[in-house]
């Protein structure tokens, strides 16, 4: 009957996922923020091929390299090129053990020559290395005199 016991109580321990998760770490956000800096220096260089890479290839299954290359185009030629850019929100989640995973969430103020816009990205950690699987832009349709 001990035997039963042992081997139950083993099996029970190998089934189950011990992981340890880290909320809004400033190490955690610093890492997303490299990528995210990395985005408007090429976005500022005109320099989409670079800034392609940043991107998860998920995020391409759903907009398209061509698309998105149409919208940054669009985005400049519309509100002007990136003047500065300020960090206003953000969140992290670091799952390490087990089942580990990372995700960010951060929200811009950027100045444009013409208007502000609200950007927010989404990011995941993919092969070691952070990627954007999520990006949005809003703005005013009609601007603030």
């Amino acid at each position: 009957m001990k035997k039963y016991i042992i081997s139950f109580v083993c099996f029970a321990f190998i089934g189950c996922n011990y992981n340890k998760i880290y909320e809004n770490r400033e190490s955690d956000k610093q890492d997303a923020q490299k990528v995210i800096n990395k985005f408007y220096f090429l976005i500022q260089n005109k320099n989409n091929k670079e800034v392609f890479k940043l991107f998860s290839n998920r995020f391409f299954q759903e907009v398209g390299k061509e698309r998105f290359e149409r919208i940054l185009d669009k985005t400049d030629n519309d509100f002007g090129k990136v003047k500065d850019y300020e960090l206003i929100d953000s969140w992290t989640q670091i799952t390490e053990g087990s089942n580990p995973i990372s995700k960010y969430e951060l929200s811009y103020l950027v100045t444009r020559d013409s208007t502000q816009t609200k950007e927010y990205f989404r990011l995941q950690k993919e092969n070691n290395s952070i990627k954007i699987i999520s990006y949005r832009l809003d703005f005013d349709i009609v601007p603030k005199k």
